[in-house]
This record gives structure tokens, sequence and C-alpha cells, in this order.
């Protein structure tokens, strides 16, 4: 992704300050899409502008943040989608918009479609604050995390915790993380993927559990494949969210390459719980 510098090396004549800068950079789309709506198929379109700066303490820790403004013109409440961060050989903490350890070492499967259609792929977890504090620590394949979030406006009492462990070579990786909201419930989950000859194969297990609900050990599952060849990139899934009724969706999508940061990106998804089908077609940009 190419960034454009709107600082470059500020240097303080101070001390405790080694060097800093402000880059921008941005992600958009546009096409066409039915989600699954009352409306069918719709013009659909999106620009992301994301501002990051960072920095060096002559002592060696490095600092710097994020911030992401969309065409909505809403402004950001409670940390929404920015973050803050310092790092060194302690390793990470950042503190915002962080999710939770499992949302950053364990993930989802590959979904399909320049606007995700619905993010159907992915399994159901655990609810996050807005605001939060992650710490990270890798020492050579392994990485460790831990998450925090303090209670919420938006979501009444409710607090969260959770932790997750990932090891990953340049073939496959494994990852199991953990997550509990006081006022939802837990979840644990695993994820595991393999890459070989331009396939890549990601299989991810959820189990939640919540006593406030009523609901005892829902058991979920998905699966998805990659290949790309030649600028060309194919996608399939599977997921079955663990609900008594129309737990599941499946759908495939394909990518080609125009280069510079754009492709063109489109994909099918069949839920029965939502609508029978939903597809876009679109052109997705970053720069």
């Amino acid at each position: 992704m190419k960034k454009i510098l709107l600082a470059t090396t500020l240097i303080a004549a101070s001390a405790g300050f080694a060097a800093a800068e402000v880059a921008v950079s941005g992600t958009a789309r546009m096409g066409v899409a039915d989600l699954g709506t009352v409306h069918g198929a719709q013009f659909n379109s999106r620009i992301r502008i994301i501002f990051t700066a960072s920095g060096e303490t002559d002592g060696g820790l490095s600092f710097g943040g994020s911030v992401r403004n969309d065409q909505s013109g809403v402004g950001n409440t409670e940390n929404d989608d920015s973050t803050v961060y310092i790092s060194g050989a302690f390793g990470k903490l950042t503190m915002g918009d962080t999710g939770n350890a499992a949302d950053a070492l364990v993930g989802q499967v590959s979904g399909v479609g320049y606007t995700s259609l619905n993010s159907l792929n992915e399994l159901p977890w655990i609810a996050t604050p807005k605001t939060g504090a992650l710490y990270e620590y890798s020492a050579g394949a392994l990485t460790f995390a831990l998450g925090s979030s303090q209670v919420s406006s938006l979501a009444g009492t409710s607090s969260t915790m959770s932790a997750a462990a990932k090891y990953a070579t340049d073939a496959y990786s494994i990852a199991l993380g953990y997550e509990d909201n006081s006022a939802i419930g837990s979840q644990v989950s695993v994820l595991g993927s393999a890459a070989f000859s331009g396939a890549t194969i990601k299989a991810k297990v959820a189990n939640f559990d919540s006593a406030a609900a009523g609901v005892d050990a829902i058991t979920a599952y998905a699966l998805s494949v990659d290949y790309a060849i030649n600028g060309v990139g194919l996608t399939a899934f599977y997921s079955d969210n663990g609900a008594a009724v129309d737990p599941a969706a499946y759908g495939i999508g394909a990518s080609y390459d125009l280069g510079g940061g754009a492709s063109v990106v489109g994909g099918i998804v069949k839920a029965d719980a939502i609508k029978n089908t939903m597809f876009d077609l679109g052109v997705k940009m970053s720069f």
C-alpha cells in the first residue's frame, strides 16, 4: 500500500524524541451489491482514509497510533476506529479500538465479495467495547496476546477479558483463543491454516457458552479455501454458526489484480436465514 508522507523525520531539539512521521493511506470500493435487504441490488461505494503516526524515542521505544475517517461524516465515539501504542523489547501495548486477543491472533476464515457480503464467513464472537487494551509479545514463531476492555456506555455493565496464542510458519499456523464478556458469556476458538502450491486452507471451530442467555455449549465451525495464480484469486467458504434455524452459509468469490492497488472483486453467498442469494461485483482500491 502506498503511503503519502505528510511529515517526514521531524527532529526535535530537546531530548526524548528521535524521529517521528505521519502518513496517510486509504481504501475505497465501488460497484453493485445485493446484501439481502428488501431493496435488492443497489449501487454501493465507500472510501476510508487512515492517518498513521509513528516515532521512536532516543532509548529505542517505538510509539504511534492510527485513526480512520469514513465518508459517513459521523464523528468517532469511544475511540471507535482509533488506536495508540507503545512497543519495545517488552512487547507491544495498544489502547483504543483494539478488539480482543482472539480477534488479533485467531481471526476468521476467508470471506468473499468486495463488500464481504455481511461477513457470513465469520463465526460469532464475544462483543468487545470500543475502548480497551491489548498486549502482544512475540518470541520466534510464537505470539501471545492478552486483552481487556472497560465498561462501555453502549453495552451496559459489561467488561471483557481475552487471551490467545499463535504459532506460525511460512507454511502453516495454529491459534487458540479465549474470550469472556461478563454480560454475554465465554467462548473458546481455534483456527488452523496451511499454505501449499498457491492454495491456502483455513479451518475454525468455536464453542460458545452463555449462562446469561440460557445457552449451553454451542459449537460453530467454518472452512475456507483460497487459490491464487497469475493475478487471479479464487475463494470458497462454508460456515455453520450452530443456530437451530438456518445455521449455514456458503459462498464463492473471485478477484483479478489490476495493478497499482486496484482489483476487480465479486462474490455470491447463499444464506437462507437472511435471503436465498446475495451477490456483489465491483472494484476495490488501496492507496
